[in-house]
């Protein structure tokens, strides 16, 4: 045992000196470990967000790619000009779950053998995709508030959705049918604006004003923002402007922004008869 399992110089040695060997060569051995586990996760990685994939897929040229990164680049290149992101070789459109990688880099989060930032983003993002689900489920089933939500994070791109302005109208507009003041503004804008439709000023207007009848103090901010700017077919009106924003500080339903409020107490204070 002794001459196959340990070097004869470490038998010479005093225990100390013993002891001290066997922490060094636990700790090349502890480095080398987590090299291999570092080259592991590095391989995990999409190539195209540099982040650990939550929904990964193998694309035709081998490698692993974060689903949503992939279909961007094919998207609107023919077969004929798509091309890897990695080889810049030819590549045919065809993903693949990438199911067993996903499984992989859940456990290694989990017991810690992938850490710092990229296992924070990448648990960040399961928690988003996990709560997208949840108020997804509640919009399909009726509620007004999950509805608006939805809408929130699809206009501005958040939880891990892709911006999509389309989509942010449809889920707003679902929540105004059922009088939800929030979503009422967002529907309002969206039409004055034209954002992801056409544009529609009367029934902009039309739905902005029911929401500041239910509350909303955005939505009296942009009824006088629009009557002191004469926007939108209105005619320029101080005294309705300064209805409209006085009109904000009763308001239940505070989901205007602080530079609007200031914006328009500093009018108020600026126009004082009016």
């Amino acid at each position: 045992w002794r001459a196959t399992s340990v070097p004869s110089s470490t038998l010479c040695m005093p225990p100390r000196k013993r002891a001290a060997a066997a922490d060094t060569a636990t700790q090349e051995e502890n480095k080398r470990y987590r090299s291999a586990i570092d080259e592991m996760a590095e391989e995990l990685v999409c190539p195209i967000t540099q982040e650990l994939p939550v929904d990964p897929v193998t694309a035709e040229d081998g490698r692993v790619y974060e689903r949503s990164a992939i279909e961007a680049h094919i998207r609107g290149r023919s077969a004929e000009a798509l091309k890897s992101p990695i080889t810049n070789g030819p590549m045919g459109a065809r993903l693949l779950p990438a199911v067993q990688v996903r499984n992989n880099i859940e456990r290694m989060v989990k017991s810690g053998a992938i850490g710092g930032d990229k296992a924070a983003a990448w648990q960040k993002r399961i928690e988003d995709e996990k709560k997208v689900a949840e108020t997804r489920r509640k919009a399909e089933g009726g509620d007004p508030a999950a509805m608006k939500d939805l809408g929130d994070w699809y206009r501005n791109g958040e939880k891990g959705l892709a911006v999509d302005k389309k989509q942010a109208f449809e889920w707003f507009e679902r929540a105004a049918e059922l009088d939800e003041p929030g979503a009422l503004m967002e529907c309002g804008g969206a039409l004055l604006g034209g954002e992801g439709l056409a544009r529609d000023l009367s029934r902009g207007l039309l739905l902005i004003g029911a929401a500041c009848a239910l509350g909303s103090e955005h939505a009296c901010y942009v009824s006088g923002w629009g009557q002191r700017q004469g926007a939108w077919g209105l005619k320029k009106d101080d005294k309705q402007t300064a209805r409209w924003f006085r009109k904000m500080q009763g308001c239940s339903i505070t989901d205007s922004t602080q530079a609007c409020r200031d914006d328009a107490a500093k009018w108020l204070r600026e126009h004082p008869s009016a």
